[in-house]
C-alpha cells in the first residue's frame, strides 16, 4: 500500500507540473470565469477549447495509469508470487486492461443511452395519454417515470455485476475476454451483488475520510479560517499560474494524503472482482496464459 501511495504520489506531482507549465494560463482563466457570475458562457466554452490538447493527453494518461493498478491489484489476487515492484508493471497485460476498460466503458454508454431513450418515448406516450387527467395524472405519469429510472439504474447495475470478471479473466487468460464474463458469472448474481455494494460502500467511507483529513490539513497549513466559507474556499483553491504558486505547503499536503488513500480505494474497489474470479473460476483461466 505505501509503495502504491508512493507511485500515486509521484504520478500526481508530476502530471500537475505538466498541467501547471502546459496548460496553466488557460486553467487560471477558466477558474477565474468560473468565480465570476456574470461570465460569458461562450467565453468560457472558448477557453475549454483552448484545453482540449489537455484532455487528449489527460485522458489516455490516466486510463493507462488506472490500467496499471487495476494490474497490479489483479496480481497480488491472482499470482501473489509476482510480488516484485509491488507488482506493478507496465506491459502487454495492461494494454489488454485499457482495452477491456475501455469497451466496458463504452458499452455502459451505448446501454445508458439506449435506456434513457427508451424512458423519454414511454413517457411521452403516457403524458400523451394522460393530456387531460389533471393534476393526479400527472402525478401517476411522474411516478411511473420514477420507476422506469430506477430500472434503468437496475439494469446498469446488473450489466456491471454481469461484465465485472472481463477485466480479470482477461489479465488470467492474457487474452481480450468481454462477453465471456456473462457466461462465468451466471448463477452468482446476488452474491456477487452484494460484495460490490458492500465494497462500493466501504470505498464511498473511505473517499470521504480522506478527503476530511485533507481538507483539515490545507485548512491548517493555510491558516483558513471555518468562520469565513468563501474565504476558505479561496484559500484553498489552487493556483495555476505558476509551479511556485501551485505547490504550495496545502497543495502537496493534499496530494500526499489523496494519493495515500487512492491506493486503498484502488484495492477496495478493484480487488473484489478479481477475489470472486478467483474462487469462483478457479485456477483454469490463469493456467493457459
Amino acid at each position: 500500500m505505501l509503495f502504491w501511495a508512493l507511485a500515486s504520489l509521484i504520478i500526481s506531482l508530476v502530471s500537475s507540473a505538466l498541467i501547471v507549465a502546459l496548460f496553466g494560463d488557460s486553467m487560471s482563466q477558466l477558474i477565474a470565469a468560473s468565480n465570476t457570475p456574470a461570465t460569458d458562457p461562450a467565453e468560457v466554452a472558448a477557453l475549454f477549447g483552448q484545453m482540449a490538447g489537455m484532455y487528449a493527453v489527460l485522458l489516455p494518461f490516466v486510463l493507462l495509469i488506472f490500467s496499471i493498478f487495476t494490474g497490479a491489484v489483479y496480481r497480488a489476487v491472482l499470482r501473489p508470487t509476482e510480488s516484485g515492484m509491488a507488482y506493478l508493471r507496465l506491459g502487454a497485460t495492461e494494454l489488454r486492461l485499457a482495452v477491456v476498460l475501455v469497451a466496458l466503458w463504452a458499452l455502459s454508454i451505448v446501454l445508458t443511452f439506449a435506456l434513457a431513450l427508451c424512458i423519454g418515448v414511454i413517457a411521452a406516450v403516457i403524458a400523451m395519454a394522460a393530456g387531460g387527467g389533471g393534476a393526479g395524472a400527472g402525478i401517476a405519469t411522474a411516478l411511473i417515470v420514477l420507476v422506469l429510472y430506477l430500472v434503468m439504474i437496475a439494469g446498469l447495475l446488473a450489466f456491471w455485476v454481469k461484465f465485472s470478471f472481463a477485466a480479470p479473466m482477461t489479465f488470467a487468460e492474457g487474452r481480450i475476454r468481454i462477453f465471456q464474463s456473462w457466461k462465468a458469472t451466471k448463477g452468482h448474481f446476488w452474491p456477487l451483488l452484494g460484495a460490490y455494494v458492500l465494497a462500493g460502500i466501504l470505498g464511498i467511507m473511505v473517499s470521504f475520510l480522506g478527503s476530511a483529513i485533507s481538507f483539515a490539513f490545507m485548512m491548517a497549513l493555510s491558516g483558513a479560517s471555518a468562520g469565513s466559507l468563501d474565504a476558505m474556499f479561496q484559500m484553498l483553491q489552487a493556483d495555476y499560474t505558476s509551479l511556485q504558486s501551485f505547490f504550495t505547503a496545502p497543495m502537496i499536503a493534499n496530494l500526499v494524503v489523496t494519493s495515500f488513500f487512492s491506493a486503498l480505494t484502488y484495492a477496495i474497489f478493484l480487488a473484489p472482482p478479481a477475489v470472486a474470479y478467483r474462487d469462483i473460476v478457479g485456477d483454469k483461466g490463469a493456467a493457459r496464459s
